[in-house]
């Protein structure tokens, strides 16, 4: 039997790309290969939205075929779409495949408790830092009707829980001639005996409608989560990254999802040093974070992307400056952190949990409607299970939590 090993980089939805992949493979009776052993195939579904991110797509594909100098080693992904000609220079890749970005879809999710579904492609934005709509294409919906089909699957296969994800999921439907839009897609998942969670990956500002934020407040099964990336919080930077909201249109859109949804977490995405970026630009950006008391704050350095506009900008910030500014940020980030996190102390929660921590074996971890981290004492065969525990102490990013009872 032929063994495959799977490498993804980047996003939810290539997670869900590379789970599709798979099915296919052991569907022709290729075994999963998981051990230490060698397997005979490398699969590499790579990333581009960064330098970063293509450097480490670089040495995994290196690191491949050296491990097993004899196994086909098969790229695909983000960075294959416009970057193939500089990968077919190393030696040792045995197939460069552009992929299908509505791939047949799934009906499991590797080594998860949650499973990604993907019901949306490509985007039409066009923000000047990013290659993202250059690889992927113009925005795309999964059809209503495949998306139940697939999520009844996901959920007769024991997954709780299903995060919707897209490359930008809140245009899903403006393509299509149904009008329907996400909360239409919301609603029909939540028809789904068994089905306990529906979570949204990242939505952008201009998508979280009136429509979306009082469904939120309404639903038993929508999770109270909602990741909205910044990038910059200067008004000047956002309109040179072709980015659609002002400071203040962001700053009111979280007020009123705040008001409107109580206990809703937000988390959101950074760019720090983007091209002319001074340091009152930057500290715009400091303050909106502090504002919005943000659960967690990704936060990215900014990398020359080969083809977007930004890559002839100038004004380019220097290396030390904007290593100083990101730490700068994950500091405020981790204060912003804290404080959400303090407000949740003492209080009751219902926590999927996921599995045995991986720093302290002795604990299970999980994860609140809300996003909040919960580490509870070990106790077999709550994988997978709802539990309701009392939160009663901070401890990192994480709270150490009580069992009330099992549901």
């Amino acid at each position: 039997m032929k063994r495959i090993k799977f490498f993804t980089l980047g996003c939810k939805a290539n997670q869900y790309d590379t789970q599709s992949i798979r099915e296919r493979f052991l569907s022709k009776g290729f075994k999963d290969n998981n051990s230490n052993s060698h397997p005979d195939y490398f699969l590499i579904n790579t990333c581009t939205v960064t330098s970063g991110a293509d450097q480490k797509s670089r040495n995994i594909i290196r690191r491949c075929i050296q491990a097993n100098p004899k196994a086909v080693v098969i790229v695909t992904g983000c960075l294959v779409e416009k970057d193939w000609k500089m990968l077919a220079d190393i030696q040792g890749i045995s197939l460069i495949a552009k992929k299908s970005f509505f791939p047949e879809g799934i009906s499991g999710f590797s080594q998860h408790t949650r499973a990604f579904l993907k019901i949306q492609d490509g985007c039409d934005n066009f923000c000047s830092y990013c290659k993202v709509a250059l690889v992927r294409g113009r925005k795309r919906s999964k059809d209503i009707r495949e998306v139940l089909k697939e999520a009844k699957r996901l959920v007769a296969c024991g997954f709780k829980e299903i995060v919707l994800t897209g490359i930008c999921l809140g245009a899903y439907g403006k393509d299509l001639s149904s009008r329907k839009d996400l909360v239409d897609v919301i609603k029909a998942l939540e028809t789904i005996e068994g089905l306990s969670r529906i979570r949204l990956s990242s939505i952008e500002a201009g998508d979280v409608s009136v429509k979306l934020i009082k469904h939120m407040s309404e639903s038993k099964k929508l999770c109270r989560h909602l990741h909205i990336p910044i990038q910059s919080g200067d008004n000047s930077i956002l309109k040179r990254m072709n980015r659609k909201y002002t400071r203040q249109k962001y700053a009111n859109l979280i007020s009123r999802v705040k008001r409107d949804i109580p206990g809703v977490a937000i988390t959101t995405d950074c760019l720090v040093g983007f091209p002319g970026e001074t340091e009152m630009n930057f500290n715009h950006t400091v303050k909106l974070v502090k504002r919005i008391i943000s659960l967690k704050t990704h936060i990215f350095p900014y990398s020359i992307r080969p083809g977007t506009k930004a890559a002839d900008f100038g004004g380019m910030v220097d290396a030390k400056i904007v290593k100083s500014r990101c730490a700068k940020l994950e500091r405020v980030a981790v204060e912003c952190r804290d404080k959400f996190m303090r407000g949740f102390t003492g209080k009751r929660a219902l926590v999927l949990v996921e599995g045995i921590c991986r720093l302290e074996p002795g604990y299970l971890e999980g994860l609140t409607d809300n996003y909040l981290k919960v580490r509870l004492l070990f106790k077999p065969g709550l994988q997978n299970s709802i539990v309701r525990v009392k939160l009663k102490n901070i401890s990192g990013d994480s709270f150490i939590g009580e069992y009330i009872d099992n549901l």
